[in-house]
């Protein structure tokens, strides 16, 4: 179908567990923008206007590593082996403003249109990776070098004693 700006498309992003190890997991998602066949992110795009709608549902972001080509999200729960976590992304849309980027050319009785992201793509990738959760505070910070807590019900929070 064809794309529509500002239109939310589904996009239905989960993390199964299907190692053999309870576990909690850190999801990074990275957008960008790659101009033509070339695999090199372009930095004069904004990836603010590749728009995704987290549901919060049990994720946490952690916003002081995240930017804005890169979203960091813990869930809060342990994922049992076998086990699935909640949608953390339920969809993505373009900004609407992609399509005021815009110039016009007159060449005579011709006019010429030319959009700003003509021959541009949008990528969004999903990294995930997961922590055993014995020792579950001192895993993470090895693993991932965040300072957590755990509490008693294995609720996952950020922040720790270091911090």
């Amino acid at each position: 179908e064809k794309l529509v700006l500002g239109r939310k498309y589904s996009e239905s992003l989960a993390v199964e567990n299907s190692g053999a190890i309870d576990s909690y997991v850190r999801v990074i998602l990275y957008k960008n923008w790659t101009k033509d066949e070339e695999e090199a992110a372009d930095t004069e795009l904004s990836p603010d206007l590749i728009r995704l709608e987290l549901t919060g549902e049990d994720w946490i972001e952690d916003t002081n590593a995240s930017t804005r080509e890169r979203t960091v999200l813990y869930y809060t729960k342990v994922v049992p082996s076998g086990g699935r976590t909640p949608t953390f992304c339920s969809s993505l849309s373009l900004d609407p403003s992609i399509g005021r980027k815009v110039t016009v050319s007159r060449e005579g009785s011709t006019i010429r249109t030319a959009y700003a992201y003509d021959g541009y793509r949008f990528n969004l990738r999903a990294e995930v990776d997961a922590v055993q959760n014995h020792n579950a505070e001192e895993a993470i910070k090895s693993a991932w070098g965040v300072n957590v807590s755990v509490s008693a019900d294995g609720t996952l929070s950020l922040g720790g004693a270091d911090d």
